[in-house]
């Protein structure tokens, strides 16, 4: 990989993340919304699905139904299952505590993901992208300001996010040397619909007109960043492009000061900036070059 690929790599997943950051705001907000019924998080992730599919559906139609057809379906739904669970899952801990601490927990799935990188993928490891990535989770550490309550309900939730999204990131990066990204959108958006669909039916709840436009946002929001990650993955290696996952704390926590009042304070000053050295890092490390045979 050159460094322009590199470059643009890393762009094109640092600016996904603000859509992630974005729909999980949403997804936040929605739940502290007074104004309409508690959504349950798997009711909030069946809007995601269902609003992301609609938003690719112009797409879809016009390319036709050739746009579904895939080598490796099994490989899909492997994502499929992974991914709803992991939206389910993230915004569950996202309405438990405040947006930035519980991204900063479930973006620890760039760890998950080197791991899965290197037993699935067999991708070289570059020593010294794991001491970017060792920076990295340090500098989360020092955002989240872990405390005696760290391990409750919605920390241990957003851990298990991470798993979850670690393991597709992966997936992805799999999907993506065979499949077109919006072949892979569209058949995730609607599998996805259709799996968060039935599992929301003991949940579901009439959402007032107040927390719709969150709903739509939560669905079309995340698509916009799928697309861009995904066109990301398709030029990168996954150990590559996990770390600059972290960028994703950033965002939340901007968002979290502009729209839920929480203050940041010098955790994320020192947190954020290792954050960014751990990005540096990750860019500029390269494998070494292998010997000419004499």
């Amino acid at each position: 990989m050159t460094a322009q690929t590199a470059l643009k790599t890393a762009l094109l997943v640092v600016i996904s993340c603000a859509f992630f950051a974005g729909a999980n705001a949403c997804a936040k907000a929605v739940q502290l919304l007074e104004a309409g019924p508690a959504l349950h998080p798997v009711q909030i992730a069946f809007s995601r699905f269902l609003f992301g599919f609609l938003t690719l559906l112009p797409f879809v139609l016009h390319r036709g139904r050739g746009v579904f057809r895939t080598s490796i379906p099994m490989k899909h739904g492997v994502r499929v299952v992974f991914g709803a669970a992991g939206v389910a899952a993230s915004f569950a801990a996202v309405g438990m505590m405040p947006l930035a601490d519980a991204l900063a927990i479930a973006w620890t799935s760039p760890i998950f993901a080197m791991v899965f990188a290197i037993l699935v993928l067999k991708e070289q490891l570059v020593p010294l992208r794991w001491f970017g990535a060792a920076v990295g989770l340090a500098g989360v550490v020092v955002m989240n300001q872990p405390g005696a309550g760290v391990f409750q309900t919605g920390a241990m939730i957003a851990l298990l996010s991470a798993l979850l999204v670690g393991a597709e990131v992966v997936t992805i990066r799999v999907l993506a040397q065979s499949d077109k990204p919006l072949t892979i959108l569209a058949i995730n958006n609607l599998a996805g619909l259709v799996i968060s669909g039935l599992a929301a039916i003991p949940f579901m709840e009439l959402p007032s007109w107040e927390q719709m436009p969150y709903l739509v946002g939560v669905g079309s929001i995340m698509v916009c960043g799928q697309l861009l990650f995904i066109k990301a993955a398709a030029m990168g290696e996954a150990n590559f492009i996990a770390p600059f996952y972290y960028s994703t704390l950033l965002y939340a926590a901007l968002f979290g000061l502009l729209f839920f009042d929480e203050v940041p304070g010098l955790h994320l000053i020192v947190g954020g900036g290792m954050i960014v050295a751990s990005g540096l890092v990750i860019a500029f490390a390269r494998p070494r070059a292998r010997g000419r045979a004499t």
